[in-house]
């Protein structure tokens, strides 16, 4: 199990639920999108029973055809959208929603259900970090003007955990803490990294809904 994660808080009031699990080697932030190809047959069950998901960090192991060891704190995938094609895999598109911690795990099962319970969002972020975002997004190449608002602060950590291009392991740790001063060092870092090596290619992500 992971240790005890400083700033990290559960709901007031915390539901706990039951949850199927999709582990990955990516990690979804809430209001983040993601694209999914379906094609394992327990994966393609879950989508056949029309039921959401959490998706986790894997720590040690595959996605395919596997049950690695996973980070204990993730987000619930709700389907936005979802294709089938003839022979039987899936394409399914997915946002993030809300952060939740695994407390327990039944492996005998086919798609991994677990016991879990949701964490609360974290605290508004700083005007600095939306300064940080847009200095970000500006050395790939994304123009856009990010007003400081009662929404973006509210989902600051989120925005940025979406668009960074760093490894897997700190943005973990992002989705974790939801600590606004952890999401403005690392959106510098890579800021000044891109600047020391020059605007090598220019990349449009997609924001992530603040809804």
């Amino acid at each position: 199990m992971d240790r005890p994660l400083e700033g990290d808080r559960t709901a007031e009031n915390a539901t706990i639920d039951r949850l199927p699990l999709f582990p990955l080697h990516t990690v979804l932030f809430p209001g983040g999108v993601l694209p999914l190809h379906i094609f394992e047959e327990r994966y393609r069950t879950l989508i056949r029973e029309d039921r959401d998901f959490g998706v986790v960090l894997i720590r040690e192991g595959r996605e395919v055809n596997s049950i690695p060891e996973i980070h204990q704190v993730g987000t619930i995938a709700l389907r936005e959208k979802v294709e089938e094609f003839e022979d039987g895999r899936f394409a399914v598109f997915c946002r993030g929603e809300r952060r939740f911690r695994v407390l327990e795990v039944d492996a005998s099962a086919p798609y991994l259900p677990a016991t879990v319970e949701f964490l609360a969002d974290p605290e508004p972020a700083p005007e600095s970090l939306t300064a940080a975002l847009q200095s970000y997004l500006a050395t790939r190449g994304v123009d856009v003007l990010i007003r400081h608002n009662e929404e973006i602060a509210a989902t600051g950590a989120w925005l940025a955990g979406s668009v960074l291009e760093v490894e897997p392991v700190k943005l973990q740790r992002l989705l974790e803490t939801g600590d606004a001063e952890l999401a403005r060092r690392l959106l510098e870092g890579e800021s000044g990294r891109v600047r020391r090596l020059g605007r090598t290619s220019v990349v449009h992500p997609d924001l992530p809904s603040s809804n």
